[in-house]
Order: C-alpha cells, then structure tokens, then sequence
C-alpha cells in the first residue's frame, strides 16, 4: 500500500466517526451504542487496512469510550484486564519467544 492511500485511510476512519456522529443515531438506538457502534467502525476500517498496527488501533476504545461518554473509564477498562486476555497475551508472548 503506498504512502498516499495509507494517509488516506489514516484520515478516513476518524473523518468518518465524525461525520456519523453528525448524522446522529436512529430514534431506535441509544445515544451511547450509537456512539460505541461509530468507534467500532473506525476500528474495523484501520484492523482490516492495518494503516497502523492492530495493538494501537486495539487501545482506541480506552480513549474514545470515555471521551464519547458511551463507558466510563472503569467498565472499558475492565475487559482489557480479564484473566483470559492474559491467558492468551502469555501465550503469544511465549509463542514469539520459542519463535526466536
């Protein structure tokens, strides 16, 4: 992917939260799963472009969860620590070293 398109579709994910944030959510919709809904799409946009690398775009619901008032810090916290995400970071970060 070159440097153009790559800048692109940097710009485009948040370009494009904003502007459904603009359009709003359906009347049948709550405000706050309307907003974790527009930062899921920016999210998918940048893991299936991998415009930057997928543990970065991974933390992207801990700043904009909070900011969006969708989840307080806590709640949106609390699944990045859940045992079994460690189980399976021990596993890749063991997984990488017998491939070294």
């Amino acid at each position: 992917m070159n440097k153009f398109i790559r800048a692109l579709i940097l710009i485009a994910g948040p370009l494009l939260f904003f502007i459904l944030q603009i359009i709003g959510a359906p009347q049948s919709m709550p405000p706050a799963a309307f907003d974790i809904l527009c930062i899921t799409i920016w999210m998918a946009l940048w893991w299936v472009t991998e415009v930057i690398p997928i543990s970065v775009t991974a933390l992207l619901p801990i700043v904009m969860f909070p900011l969006t008032g969708a989840l307080d810090i806590e709640a949106t916290t609390a699944a990045f620590g859940h045992k079994y995400v460690f189980l399976y970071l021990g596993g890749f970060v063991l997984a990488v070293a017998i491939e070294k």
